[in-house]
């Protein structure tokens, strides 16, 4: 799949945890679950200007979606991590729209693999 592809390395995922496909469900599924809830601590803390909730919730995403194989998501997150670290949040808002975008895809591309969710 062309979506999964391009949002979610799979394999890379799969490999990081010695194949172990069940592993790798069950982390995706926690992840389907979590992730929206960190998204929204994420979303909060970049519409009342805090960097310090903001540098917890994209610190924690951007780790998550590194393991799991989602390098472009992983990029924007770390920048946004970045920009709080900096605790200049003025264009967190067009970054957060962006990860906002690969999130909704990344779900898909997890929800769509073969098998991920039975």
């Amino acid at each position: 799949m062309v979506t999964e592809r391009r949002v979610w390395q799979r394999a890379e995922a799969l490999r990081r945890l010695g194949g172990d496909e069940e592993l790798l469900r069950e982390l995706c599924q926690i992840f389907l679950e979590e992730s929206p809830k960190l998204l929204q601590k994420l979303r909060q803390a970049v519409v009342y200007g805090d960097p310090e909730a903001a540098l917890q919730a994209a610190h924690c995403l951007k780790g998550e979606l590194s393991y799991l194989g989602a390098g472009k998501a992983s990029q924007i997150a770390r920048q946004l991590q970045d920009m709080a670290d900096d605790k200049d949040l003025s264009q967190a808002a067009e970054k957060l729209a962006f990860l906002e975008r690969e999130l909704a895809n990344l779900h898909c591309a997890m929800k769509d693999s073969a098998g991920m969710l039975r």
